[in-house]
């Protein structure tokens, strides 16, 4: 699993590549939660999902969790172009139905409100 992050004023975009699941998941969990208890400004998650090939039932939880530490900071999380067959995971577990599904980081952006400071980080 390939874990690439990047700053954009109050958001946290994280690029994942590879299959996300519960080999995998505690390293992303572990990775994200570092930053986001490093940077209390960081209020919104996007997770770029578009190389992500397959997720289970870790990964879906990973994602919740996540969701929930951002939900406590009043911020909004947002997945990001995933594949047909993750998006099928996603949505049947109801993911849709607390994070939105955009298909490009503009729209990611304009989701959470345009609340990223103008900051590229």
């Amino acid at each position: 699993m390939d874990i690439n992050l990047k700053r954009v004023g109050r958001a946290l975009i994280v690029a994942l590549e590879g299959e996300l699941d519960l080999a995998t998941a505690p390293r992303v969990k572990d990775t994200v939660d570092q930053v986001l208890a490093r940077d209390a400004k960081l209020h919104h998650l996007v997770w770029d999902l578009a190389k992500v090939e397959f997720i289970d039932s870790s990964g879906l939880g990973m994602l919740l969790g996540r969701y929930n530490k951002i939900s406590a900071r009043a911020g909004s999380v947002v997945l990001m172009r995933p594949a047909v067959l993750v998006r099928r995971m996603l949505v049947m577990a109801g993911m849709g139905r607390i994070m939105q599904f955009v298909d490009s980081e503009e729209q990611a952006l304009a989701k959470i409100g345009g609340d990223t400071d103008g900051q590229l980080h």
